[in-house]
């Protein structure tokens, strides 16, 4: 019971995330980087303070794992230099 409510608090909090970035980013949409820049800056900072370094560079290791993993699942076309 309470995983299904986290994963909807989960859910949520990524709704209102992208609503807000589009939200701030409306005048110069490739600031949308800037705004995950600055996201990434203050979650580093929250797991910081609530779990601590070590707990937080696990947590970064594991996102970057992910990363690589849709990398290898996922087709990306690549560019052609003419």
């Amino acid at each position: 019971m309470e995983m299904d409510r986290n994963l909807k608090k989960i859910k949520e909090y990524i709704e209102k995330t992208e609503k807000l970035v589009l939200s701030e980013t409306t005048e110069f949409p490739d600031d949308s980087l800037l705004f995950c820049a600055a996201m990434v800056s203050v979650i580093r900072n929250i797991y910081l303070t609530k779990l601590g370094p070590e707990q937080t560079h696990i947590i970064f290791d594991q996102l970057a794992a992910s990363f690589e993993i849709m990398d290898k699942h996922m087709s990306h076309e690549s560019p052609t230099i003419h």
